[in-house]
């Protein structure tokens, strides 16, 4: 398997974005109709998320889900060869005077993002931006061959990619530095981290407070990346300033950001990642 996604990833320089739309629109109809991958969670999502909209609405947003799922993954194809030119063309960065600013100040942030649109080229593309380090985290992979690639794709334009486990150390360790480190924050917490809970899109959610623990601990400044799509295979990535001073309500700095994710997810739902089990656990009572 592992060979075989590497083989594709070489191969994928080689192929036309026009004709990987193409591609996407078959994908996305058999991941939908005939595979109906996850749809059931999907269905149960959008839903509870949304239960004033009509089952017409619901139904065109679960279509444009599966289409901007295809778009993603064939997109991410194109992350082994892509070069730095061209991810700047279509991962396009409006307001990079904020880093610029914060590099000044010698103040670092942490950074959120989603699973939104192309998370992978975002991620990617920060690193073609900015002037100062940037620290990824993430989850390892199980299988170490497809690790060891992703990890050598992620860090192609100077992305320093940190395991979770090793990401706060790393963080505390640079607090009076101006660094950037991003966190997808958008993902359920693993069962024994069911720590804190609060109203977002209509149902009651487990969060984590990792990225708030951090900026307190660090005092660094809170910034979310909106990522829009243009059109397709072209995207603009804004930063917006949620905070820049640490808060002593707990949970505070997680409700700005989640309550911007939450606007962001409104306006266009199907390109949020809908399959994930986002809602698994419950409030323990």
């Amino acid at each position: 398997m592992s060979k075989l996604i590497i083989l594709l990833l070489q191969l994928a320089k080689y192929i036309p974005f026009s004709f990987l739309y193409l591609c996407s629109n078959f994908i996305a109809f058999l991941l939908h109709k005939v595979f109906k991958y996850r749809l059931t969670v999907v269905r149960e999502n959008l839903s509870n998320s949304f239960p004033n909209y009509s089952s017409k609405l619901l139904m065109e947003l679960e279509s444009g889900f599966y289409l901007n799922l295809a778009d993603v993954f064939l997109e991410n194809l194109k992350l082994y060869s892509i070069s730095k030119i061209s991810l700047q063309n279509r991962m396009k960065l409006v307001n990079p005077e904020i880093f610029d600013q914060l590099e000044k100040e010698n103040k670092g942030a942490i950074l959120i993002g989603a699973h939104y649109n192309n998370w992978e080229w975002m991620a990617l593309a920060l690193g073609t931006y900015l002037k100062q380090d940037l620290f990824t985290v993430y989850k390892p992979l199980n299988d170490k061959n497809i690790d060891t690639l992703m990890l050598k794709v992620r860090s192609r334009f100077g992305a320093e990619i940190i395991p979770m486990k090793q990401f706060p150390k790393t963080v505390l360790k640079n607090k009076n530095r101006s660094t950037i480190n991003l966190m997808l924050s958008d993902q359920s917490p693993h069962r024994g981290k069911l720590d804190y809970f609060c109203e977002f899109l209509n149902q009651d959610t487990p969060v984590y407070l990792g990225a708030e623990k951090l900026m307190n601990a660090a005092s660094l400044a809170l910034l979310f990346v909106d990522v829009k799509r243009v059109k397709r295979g072209y995207y603009e990535m804004k930063i917006v300033s949620l905070a820049d001073r640490d808060s002593d309500v707990l949970g505070e700095s997680t409700a700005l950001h989640l309550a911007y994710l939450e606007k962001m997810i409104t306006k266009e739902p199907q390109n949020w990642l809908w399959s994930h089990r986002r809602w698994k656990h419950s409030r323990k009572k």
